[in-house]
């Protein structure tokens, strides 16, 4: 890592693409949504346009606090795609029927302290939707989000120039942290877009570990 920067947006009442209010009436469901700027509504709050930024790859990384506890949080990464908390043997989760797992509530990840029961990475050119539910029988709810995250700026490591220091990442000799991309049995890929702009080509941990011998 280069550096990093600190960004918080709290709080964060949930809108539409109009910029309105969103209320989840009593034992509702609201579909997919963007995090959105209450501000300017046509800017994505979670979101990397382009692959680089004063000249490095970049990332954000981060947690989500939500209140108020009635509320259900299911997020979707890539947008459209699964739903993290998928027992391997149960149906797909359903946040229209405001399913009792796969999700996000303010037990889990408090507004005041965003935990890391979801632990977000999201690169350039990546989209993070989320589905919510209203699970008060008598009232409706704004979801409010506290968005704490980080930016990182950080330096590619390649065979050809790193080769040893890759191999010793790999096999632990030397300290580091992996974040993954995704989440449990669905990492996702980088994809052709991103690869060719950082300039980059994956390897398996057996292929790391395997450089500089």
């Amino acid at each position: 890592m280069i550096r990093r920067r600190i960004c918080q947006y709290k709080p964060l009442p949930l809108v539409d693409a109009t910029g309105s209010a969103i209320v989840i009436s009593p034992d509702s469901y609201y579909s997919e949504v963007l995090l959105l700027d209450p501000r300017n509504p046509s800017k994505e709050i979670l979101y990397l346009g382009s692959a680089t930024n004063a000249g490095y790859p970049w990332i954000f990384h981060g947690s989500i606090g939500i209140k108020p506890e009635y509320i259900y949080m299911y997020p979707r990464f890539p947008s459209g795609q699964d739903i993290p908390g998928k027992f391997p043997n149960l149906d797909p989760i359903r946040p229209q029927r405001g399913d009792d797992f796969g999700y996000v509530n303010s037990e889990k990840s408090p507004y005041e302290c965003p935990t890391d029961y979801v632990e977000y990475v999201i690169p350039p050119g990546f989209k993070i939707g989320f589905e919510f539910y209203n699970k008060d029988t008598e009232r409706s709810w704004q979801p409010v989000l506290n968005v704490l995250f980080a930016v990182y700026w950080f330096q590619i490591l390649t065979p050809d120039k790193h080769g040893k220091l890759i191999a010793r990442i790999a096999t632990r000799e030397v300290p580091a942290a992996f974040l993954t991309v995704g989440f449990g049995d669905t990492p996702i890929s980088m994809g052709e877009t991103l690869m060719k702009d950082w300039k980059v080509k994956p390897l398996s941990l057996d292929e790391a570990a395997s450089l500089g011998r």
